[in-house]
């Protein structure tokens, strides 16, 4: 067993130990069957643990971690693991005091079997994020031929030579306009025609552009990975909320605040969570990793359970969790006018006088259907005023989402780590 290899099993006796000792602590009737009792109480663990909605495309793996249950006093530890093929169960856990399943695969074993029949895709997660490619775009006008893109110029646009312009990265087109004009001079600025061309060419820059990443071919860089990018920007975004958060405790009622915490926690919903279902279709196609990310896939469990959803008289869903977010901040960001309700007015007193009632229209036809008002267009343009959708959502759950993505953040970062033990597994293999 080389070196990597056994910094796997070991990954996964831990992980697994943390998560039976957070069972045995929470769980009465997991402690009570092992503390104090010569029983032989193993606890099975499913292969998944956040509730499966319509982004995860996969099944769920039918290989689940066996953890013989030891009692420490009166704690509750984990101690041996192997792997239980094929056992049903719909629960996270399930605790085991009798006859145990039948045809157990011991854990070394296990870990040998997957890493041989793992492929090689699955490290373009882990593959070197290299930059932009160089593109050129050909301009149709007549003071700009070409547009190129190129990493490697200093300054964010360039000149390179007679009616070609470079650009170091994706810019707003005013600022290529900008450096254009100035180079052109007053009298020789882009014509309307040309700005056109210009405006067209970069928008097929921005369309067309690549970021190359290679699949690693030597020990991995985590931090230049995909997944590596990923953790840098989460863990960023999570200390931003984290300020934000403090500074609202401080001042309850500013509204800015408040703002900046819907922002990071929209993007974070809108980004993240289909990151989360790719993790859980790669677990569930390659068990290994779930096995290694376990104390981290049962942490970002907890911590979507611990939001106040009883109160909001939701579920623990993804898909809910993403509603709750969205609703809040547009809310926030959509209502400029002051109604928080429906607005209702007293027409009983008024000159509302209806000229017309049309019945029997053809089936499936709503025009022109029902009463018709003397001032029915004006009646029609008053009714389209609409508010945003509001869910009031506490602080408490803002509080209790920090934790959500400190979770997700520490699981992503540890399932880079699984799959770069792995690579080296697979990089010393004969």
């Amino acid at each position: 067993m080389t070196d990597a290899s056994t910094q796997i099993e070991t990954k996964i006796k831990i992980s697994a130990d943390a998560v039976a000792q957070s069972i045995g602590a929470t769980d009465d009737s997991v402690a009570a069957s092992v503390v104090g009792r010569d029983t032989n109480a193993h606890l099975l663990i499913n292969s998944s643990f956040l509730y499966r909605d319509k982004s995860v495309k996969t099944n769920q793996s039918p290989r689940r971690l066996l953890v013989q249950m030891n009692a420490s006093g009166q704690n509750v530890r984990g101690g041996t693991v192997r792997l239980a093929d094929n056992e049903r169960m719909t629960t996270n856990y399930k605790l085991i005091t009798r006859q145990i399943p039948i045809g157990l695969i011991a854990l070394d074993a296990a870990i040998e079997q997957e890493i041989s029949s793992i492929g090689d895709l699955i490290f373009i997660l882990v593959g070197t994020v290299k930059g932009l490619r160089p593109l050129s775009q050909p301009i149709k006008g007549d003071k700009v031929k070409e547009l190129r893109l190129d990493p490697s110029i200093t300054g964010n646009v360039r000149k390179v030579e007679d009616s070609i312009y470079s650009l170091r990265k994706l810019l707003p087109i005013d600022e290529v306009f900008k450096f254009i004009d100035d180079d052109l001079g007053e009298a020789a600025k882009l014509s309307a025609d040309d700005r056109i061309a210009v405006r067209n060419g970069c928008e097929l820059l921005i369309d067309n552009a690549i970021t190359e990443v290679s699949v690693p071919t030597a020990q991995v860089q985590r931090g230049e990975t995909v997944l590596g990018k990923i953790v840098a920007s989460m863990r960023h975004q999570t200390t931003e909320y984290n300020s934000a958060l403090e500074a609202l405790r401080r001042a309850p009622e500013d509204q800015k605040l408040l703002h900046e915490i819907l922002r990071i926690a929209y993007n974070f919903s809108a980004d993240v969570l289909p990151l989360i279902s790719l993790l859980v279709s790669v677990c569930d196609l390659k068990p290994l990793v779930f096995w290694c990310t376990l104390k981290e896939q049962w942490a970002l469990r907890q911590a979507f359970s611990d939001l106040p959803w009883a109160s909001l008289g939701r579920k623990e869903k993804l898909e809910d969790y993403k509603t709750i977010v969205s609703q809040a901040r547009s809310h926030a960001f959509h209502h400029v006018l002051p109604f928080d309700t429906t607005v209702e007015v007293d027409l009983s007193r008024l000159d509302v006088r209806a000229e017309t009632m049309r019945l029997f229209v053809p089936f499936g036809k709503k025009e022109g259907r029902g009463v018709h008002l003397k001032d029915q267009k004006l009646a029609d343009v008053l009714a389209e005023f609409t508010r945003a959708e509001e869910r009031p959502v506490s602080q408490m759950f803002w509080e209790a989402n920090l934790s959500v993505m400190k979770a997700a953040s520490k699981l992503t970062e540890e399932v880079l780590a699984t799959l770069s033990l792995i690579h080296d597994v697979r990089r010393a293999a004969p």
